[in-house]
């Protein structure tokens, strides 16, 4: 009788055990994604970064070309 008990307990605890490591490996491969996706993103973000200062150096550089040749112009 003690020995059907124990046997049906742990075939419970068993199934548990399944379950958990189910969910756990479910969970470790939805982290792994995440770490990956926010990789990702901040790679994104660190080119567009470059991207941001590239235009204002370009921005600076045809704002001082206008500059001069607005200073040729009122020289003339």
């Amino acid at each position: 009788m003690f020995k059907l008990q124990y046997s049906q307990k742990e075939d419970k605890y068993e199934e548990e055990i399944k379950v958990l490591t189910d969910k756990l490996k479910e969970a470790e491969t939805r982290a792994e994604f995440a770490e990956r996706s926010v990789a990702k993103l901040e790679k994104t973000i660190d080119d567009l970064e470059d991207e941001v200062y590239a235009q204002k150096l370009k921005g600076k550089a045809l704002s001082e070309e206008l500059d001069l040749a607005l200073n040729d112009m009122t020289t003339l």
